[in-house]
């Protein structure tokens, strides 16, 4: 008798607390990792590589600000975004770290220091100079050589981290040709074929005359002419 009484006591509140348990509102599932990492942004930062490999495009964008998640360029391990990042920050104005991988990281604390500011302002004049269309490869080495004797770029100009600067960062834009790696880009820079279309235009018997290219590779130059 008293197991009975036992079961039907454990029956009826078993009943009555599955009762109060469909009255309570559900609970909310707790947020996920990155939901938590995504609520704590309150904006997104364009952060610049200062390089001399960056373009003017990417310099310019620098400090630009957004409310959202720009999807593009946000990965500096992706092909085109070593040139910069989106950084993501805190409501309070702090970087989000936790929100970014490791190249994020490093890219940010480089360039990080109080000459940034005047680090890429010089980039930005080496890059206007650099991809201007009007002026001759001749004119262009002059003034790039001369933004040395400024006395607001001269800090800028000796933390450049480049070999034989700026002569490299024009021989990189002919690697950028097939077939041309850095000792014929090299030759054809003495040759004074200093720029691609100085190579695309340079006639058969000036290219036969450098070491290392012959017909084939001429072909092949030709061919990314017409492209």
């Amino acid at each position: 008798m008293l197991w009975q009484h036992i079961r039907y006591w454990f029956r009826q509140n078993r009943s009555s607390s599955e009762a109060v348990a469909e009255q309570l509102p559900a609970q909310p599932e707790a947020p996920s990792a990155e939901q938590a990492v995504a609520e704590s942004i309150s904006s997104w930062r364009y952060h610049a590589a200062l390089t001399v490999y960056t373009p003017l495009i990417h310099l310019r964008k620098d400090g630009q600000k957004r409310g959202h998640h720009p999807a593009h360029l946000q990965l500096v391990s992706d092909s085109d975004a070593s040139h910069g990042s989106w950084i993501p920050y805190r409501p309070d104005g702090f970087v989000a770290f936790s929100a970014m991988n490791q190249s994020q990281v490093d890219n940010l604390i480089s360039d990080a220091g109080a000459e940034r500011e005047q680090t890429l302002r010089f980039l930005m004049r080496f890059r206007e100079i650099f991809e201007s269309k009007v002026l001759h490869i001749d004119q262009k080495l002059m003034q790039i050589y001369a933004l040395a004797d400024k006395p607001e770029f001269a800090g800028a100009w000796q933390s450049v981290q480049v070999d034989n600067f700026p002569d490299n960062v024009f021989l990189a834009e002919l690697t950028k040709l097939r077939g041309i790696g850095s000792q014929k880009a090299l030759m054809l820079w003495k040759a004074g074929l200093r720029t691609p279309a100085m190579v695309h235009t340079a006639s058969d018997q000036d290219l036969l005359s450098i070491r290392g290219i012959g017909p084939k590779l001429i072909a092949q130059l030709r061919s990314q002419s017409a492209a």
